[in-house]
């Protein structure tokens, strides 16, 4: 190929700053996380905003995609009336009905306090059989529990108990327990604008408070998940 002086020195101009500029790496984006909520009434946010209760504020603080799984008065052995519909199972019952999804990076199940009314012998049995079929309907998926809140104040010796309960079966199990009465979540001061006194339960504000402590927890329990990526 026959080249003129001005081509000539367009080449070498050219070929001088491919030389000089660094080479770049392609940035590949990071796949969105992804959680799953699976809880009762205060994971639905009734007497609030369904679309922004705890998990999706929690989600939206984080940057995440989230699914909700919430029926109102359920537990992990409590169904709701006659089950006219999948959200009034228990978690048992609705987890196992789930198809296997793949690429789940966090599942939370919140509740419990609905099955204070339930034989309590037979709750470890049923926290630890939901929490199996997570592992396997959300394979790779983080797990974590987080426990009821104060239903209602002053929290009772029952409340306690089932507490407790929650907590050995998780770590029974090797999952993560997040106890918003151990952690004092909602202390009398917060209470006032968190929870409706006539309802017992999360007011829309609080619903972002406990959306805003459940981003917390994550991110100290899950750094690598939560980090943005440079």
């Amino acid at each position: 190929m026959r080249l003129t002086r001005r081509g000539a020195l367009a080449t070498v101009v050219t070929m001088a700053g491919l030389s000089a500029a660094p080479a770049r790496v392609p940035r590949v984006p990071r796949r969105p996380r992804t959680m799953v909520v699976i809880g009762d009434s205060w994971a639905a946010g009734l007497y609030a905003d369904p679309a922004h209760a705890l998990g999706q504020v929690a989600a939206a603080r984080l940057g995440w995609h989230v699914t909700v799984d919430a029926g109102s008065g359920t537990g992990y052995l409590t169904g709701v009336g006659d089950q006219i519909s999948s959200d009034e199972l228990s978690y048992v019952d609705r987890v196992a009905d789930l198809p296997t999804r793949k690429g789940v990076d966090v599942v939370v199940v919140q509740g419990g306090s609905n099955d204070r009314t339930q034989p309590l012998d037979q709750l470890d049995e049923a926290v630890r059989q939901t929490l199996r079929l997570v592992r396997h309907r959300f394979p790779g998926a983080r797990r974590m529990m987080l426990g009821p809140g104060p239903d209602p104040l002053p929290v009772t010796a029952d409340q306690w108990s089932i507490d407790r309960q929650l907590a050995g079966s998780a770590a029974a199990e090797h999952v993560d327990y997040v106890s918003m009465l151990r952690e004092g979540w909602i202390s009398e001061t917060v209470h006032t604008s968190a929870i409706d006194p006539r309802t017992e339960h999360p007011t829309v504000a609080g619903q972002r408070y406990l959306g805003l402590q459940l981003a917390s927890a994550l991110r100290r329990l899950y750094p690598d998940l939560t980090t943005p990526a440079h």
